[in-house]
């Protein structure tokens, strides 16, 4: 066969298939700095950990704070398109020396060889749960609506039950109300007010109502009155929630503990349980102890600062104290919710409150009669505050008899340090203390 001839290459040589797009620049480049002050002008966009939709739109706002170093401008991009998530774009700023980096974007135009930079913000896309917002939401408005509510009630009680200080210092508020300068006429509110009188009166509550109002405002769990039977008294829907219970996990416990190879737990109170609970298969009373291991561990993680309330620490640090890889990240978050208040705080009654249900569970898993000295130890509380926890409760707390003592194994030495809460019917709450006149 004869071979093939090549074509005979043109003087000019034939064009190649591939070229760069941009000729590498020869000689001077002129570098022009141009201003990015348009709302919709480029940024750079990160999504650490997100799987981003292809496309999605966003809103863009900007906020401008006048600073004494001069005009400081803030964007946001905010987009709802999809069905569950909501997406947000900020600048974050969390200390380190990359974050303090300014971004540029340039653009060369090689026939007049010119390059202009152009400063660009670097914005993180980060989604949250549009149903978790919603809730967060119509919390808030249900405590704003509720201000006034409650501002009423705590006047009326320290009224009736406060010291002369405190009633005192409403008289003085009323007064100024009464005489506020910008009023347009003082002498109608006062007509208004001696008018309203009559029915005011009429319709103020007694001292049994206030008691009432006083006792249902405390820190503990909301106690069925009307029961026949200690075990009705704090129903678990009460204590933990149905939502919480339907979201908490045992498996692993059960699981560990029918290999033999046993649960470490922070928790004295619920280690020496666990094993028991999973052998009898009692997987609802499994969940309350697991409730009761959350609270602790959410009491542990809180920060102190001062004499302020306790802090709530960041989302993330939360769930690794709680232990989300092991329950779930929405467990450590509805146990927040539960407890904390809309400023991710707790203050006194907030903890009093989170202790007192931590005690009310304590009563579903042993029966209604508990040794205090374990789960004061996991809270570290004084024997005066786990005795109030469960006397606010309607418990009697007293000290061992010699039957408790057998019972729990108890030695006549150990005895002074434990003590024996039973919830029996009718309920003992404490009396409230009517503040009289001090004496001269």
């Amino acid at each position: 066969m004869g071979e093939k001839k090549r074509k005979r290459q043109s003087e000019g040589g034939e064009r190649p298939s591939k070229k760069t797009a941009i000729a590498p620049p020869r000689g001077l480049v002129d570098v022009k700095y141009v201003k990015n002050d348009d709302l919709l002008g480029p940024i750079l966009a990160d999504t650490p950990g997100l799987s981003f939709p292809s496309k999605v739109n966003f809103k863009p706002y900007r906020h401008t704070k006048i600073l004494p170093s001069g005009e400081h401008n803030e964007l946001l991009l905010q987009s709802s398109e999809h069905p569950r998530l909501d997406y947000l774009a900020l600048d974050e700023k969390d200390g380190s020396s990359e974050s303090q980096l300014q971004d540029f974007i340039g653009i060369y135009d090689p026939r007049t060889k010119q390059l202009q930079l152009m400063p660009v913000p670097r914005l993180t896309v980060r989604s949250s749960l549009r149903s978790e917002t919603e809730e967060l939401q119509a919390q808030q408005e249900k405590i704003e609506a509720a201000k006034s509510t409650m501002t009423a009630r705590r006047h009326a009680l320290a009224t009736e039950f406060g010291s002369k200080k405190s009633r005192k210092a409403i008289e003085d508020m009323t007064l100024n109300a009464i005489k506020d300068p910008n009023a347009t006429n003082d002498s109608n509110v006062a007509e208004s007010v001696l008018q309203n009188m009559s029915g005011t009166t009429a319709s103020m509550p007694t001292k049994e109502d206030l008691a009432a109002a006083m006792d249902s405002s405390k820190p503990r769990p909301v106690a069925n009155l009307n029961a026949e039977y200690p075990e009705d008294v704090y129903p678990i829907d009460v204590i933990v929630g149905r939502d919480i219970m339907g979201i908490i996990p045992v498996k692993d416990w059960v699981s560990a503990s029918e290999a033999g190879t046993g649960v470490n737990v922070s928790s004295r109170f619920v280690a020496k349980r666990i094993l028991k609970l999973a052998k009898n298969k009692q997987i609802e009373k499994l969940k309350v102890l697991r409730f009761m291991l959350l609270c602790i561990k959410f009491n542990e993680s809180l920060s102190v600062r001062g004499k302020g309330p306790k802090r709530v620490p960041p989302k993330d640090k939360l769930e690794t104290l709680m232990g989300g890889d092991e329950v779930g990240d929405a467990v450590v978050q509805a146990i927040r919710r539960r407890f904390a208040s809309e400023n991710n705080d707790l203050t006194r009654w907030h903890t009093d409150n989170m202790m007192t249900h931590i005690c009310a569970a304590a009563l579903i898993v042993d029966g209604f009669e508990v040794d205090v000295n374990d789960l004061r130890n996991d809270l570290r509380a004084e024997n005066k505050d786990i005795k109030q926890y469960f006397a606010e409760l309607g418990c009697r707390v007293v000290a061992p008899t010699e039957t408790d003592l057998t019972k729990y194994k108890l030695t006549k030495a150990e005895k002074a340090n434990h003590f024996i809460a039973k919830l029996k019917l009718p309920l003992q709450f404490p009396k409230l203390k009517n503040a009289g006149a001090k004496r001269r």
